[in-house]
């Protein structure tokens, strides 16, 4: 092979990586062009994020007189206003109940003693509410004076205890928890 020959296969060689190189970078060049055009369109769903942002300024000014720690307490007085309630027209119902205020279905009895034992403790918050009074003993304490020892659960403890009756009427309750029995 002459030295010529072997010289233009070289420059032949480094034309056709010259052009190779070449397209190849042309190719990168449009590939980016197209990935900042692609990030050009997602700028401009962004550019929306400042109105959203001015709209939720605008909205909590709008509510900035609301004060959640007053909406906090008036609900917690609310609540305390039902319980209060709750109480006031067990007591109230008792009290007829035991005068005999009541129709001759409300006649006290050892069942409806039991019920408004339950309903109180219900009403305290107590649940599992289990009446260990025999119920021959409760038909004497529903029409005069006593004590009825019933068990329950307030907040998953267990609670033992005694309801005391006067006059026929729910006069205190006196539960405690179980823990509280051991030293």
């Amino acid at each position: 092979m002459p030295p010529d020959s072997a010289l233009s296969s070289v420059f032949l060689w480094l034309d056709v990586l010259l052009v190779a190189c070449a397209a190849a970078a042309a190719v990168g060049v449009w590939m980016l062009h197209r990935r900042i055009q692609d990030l050009e369109r997602g700028a401009r769903g962004l550019a929306k994020l400042d109105d959203l942002a001015v709209s939720v300024k605008k909205l909590a000014g709008d509510r900035a007189d609301l004060d959640l720690r007053r909406i906090e307490h008036v609900l917690i007085e609310i609540r305390d206003a039902e319980r209060r309630l709750e109480d006031a027209l067990i007591r109230v119902s008792e009290q007829a109940l035991s005068r005999g205020l009541g129709s001759s279905a409300l006649t006290p009895t050892s069942a409806s003693l039991a019920e408004r034992v339950t309903t109180r403790l219900v009403a305290l918050g107590y649940e599992r509410i289990q009446v260990v009074t025999p119920s021959s003993e409760l038909e004497r304490i529903a029409s005069g004076d006593g004590e009825v020892t019933v068990e329950a659960r307030r907040g998953g403890v267990a609670c033992k205890g005694r309801v005391l009756v006067r006059g026929g009427a729910l006069s205190d309750v006196d539960l405690k928890p179980a823990y509280a029995t051991f030293p």
